[in-house]
């Protein structure tokens, strides 16, 4: 029952949501940010992945908290009657603003504000931080080998083996995003419509039947791929380019790797109504490195059209003129993607994802995005979140 509702999976934020409940300010009013934190090593951009997929599982199974799956997840956590007669059956009712899957992205800029009822967001959050970091990772692993690959074909090998359809499909569409240009999942080829190319793995011998006809053609026998093996995989692709291997596709499998290769990220308070009006919070433990405040982010770009900076500005500010920072336009990287608990746009396909992150890679400096040292992408805070950046302690939730 619990694995239908994506919202009450996070048993230490259903334990938060309580104590919400308890302290009499669930109901109110709550902007929380995700961020990015770090990036792993030798990685200058990271390829926002992982919304699209938050917001389906939203769409489909988290528009209403089941009452049966809250009362069971009461009894296994321990908690309170309260808080089963505050989420039972209750419409979920957040905004969400979010860089569309494809965005390149850096540590500081809020990928993904969340805001609703004080519970509500909270819950909203700690879904979406293991659904962008894993997709994020995955995306910016696919980016990065198809930048080793020389802009070659990179398939998708890692979607076929996961255990399960949602974390199968997940993968899936965050490779291709990231750059993978096929996939060797037949259910991410039949149900997100990714290119399928894959190979026949195993060696009849003398039980082989009589070659095709159709041999020697795509997709049946085109030029051979080679499977980089699931570990060290971008170095094995430079090696090989490097003694002049070649091949029809690099079949990536380690895509999902785990955690020293993902980015960290965190999903803090940074506003919470009081009076009818939005006071700033820096997280809700009043953490010193959180920058308070609800927050807006734009890309500045060069008259050629090449990405020069990012200015993170808080929401009600005026965004800085680009002529006036010596550059030509400016685009903000964040789009409305849910408001009151409802998807404003039918889910977006993967290759829309993929080709943005193609054309925002084109557009970064050269050097943002070598593979081993690169350089440091600028992003700069707008005057007003500069003034806030040594702030008086705010008082504690009343």
């Amino acid at each position: 029952m619990l694995r239908a509702s994506p919202l009450l999976r996070d048993g230490r934020a259903l334990l938060d949501a309580d104590r919400l409940v308890h302290a009499g300010v669930g109901g109110r009013r709550a902007s929380f940010e995700l961020a990015f934190t770090a990036m792993p090593p030798h990685t200058g951009f990271l390829v926002v992945a992982g919304v699209e997929a938050a917001l389906e599982a939203l769409a489909t199974e988290g528009a209403r908290f089941d009452g049966a799956a809250v009362a069971a997840a009461r009894v296994a956590c321990g908690l309170s009657d309260a808080l089963e007669e505050r989420l039972a059956g209750a419409p979920l009712s957040v905004d969400i603003d979010a860089m569309p899957d494809g965005t390149i992205a850096f540590p500081g800029t809020p990928v993904a504000s969340v805001e609703g009822p004080f519970i509500e967001a909270l819950l909203v959050g700690a879904l979406l931080v293991p659904a962008l970091r894993r997709g994020t990772a995955a995306a910016t692993r696919a980016a990065r080998l198809h930048i080793a690959a020389g802009g070659g074909d990179v398939v998708d090998g890692s979607s076929a083996l996961a255990p399960f359809a949602e974390e199968a499909l997940a993968l899936a569409r965050a490779a291709h995003v990231g750059g993978a240009a096929a996939t060797t999942s037949a259910l991410a080829a039949t149900a997100l419509g990714i290119p399928f190319r894959c190979e026949a793995g195993i060696d009849l011998g003398e039980l082989a039947p009589p070659p095709s006809p159709l041999e020697g053609r795509w997709p049946w026998y085109a030029d051979r791929m080679i499977d980089l093996g699931g570990h060290d995989e971008e170095a094995l692709l430079l090696e090989a380019r490097r003694v002049g291997t070649s091949a029809g596709g690099w079949v990536a499998s380690g895509l999902a790797e785990a955690a020293e290769g993902s980015p960290a990220a965190r999903c803090e308070l940074v506003a919470l109504e009081e009076s009818g009006a939005w006071a700033l919070r820096q997280g809700t433990s009043d953490r010193g490195e959180v920058i308070p405040g609800r927050k807006l982010v734009a890309r500045y770009y060069d008259d050629a059209g090449r990405a020069a900076f990012d200015v993170i500005h808080l929401a009600h500010e005026r965004m800085l003129a680009p002529r006036a920072l010596g550059v030509a336009r400016l685009a903000p990287l964040a789009r409305a993607a849910m408001r009151g608990g409802r998807a404003l746009e039918s889910p977006e396909p993967p290759g829309a994802g993929r080709e943005r992150s193609m054309a925002g890679r084109q557009q970064l400096p050269d050097a943002v995005a070598h593979l081993r040292g690169p350089a440091r992408y600028p992003v700069q805070l707008s005057p007003a979140l500069i003034a806030l950046r040594e702030p008086e302690p705010p008082g504690g939730l009343r």
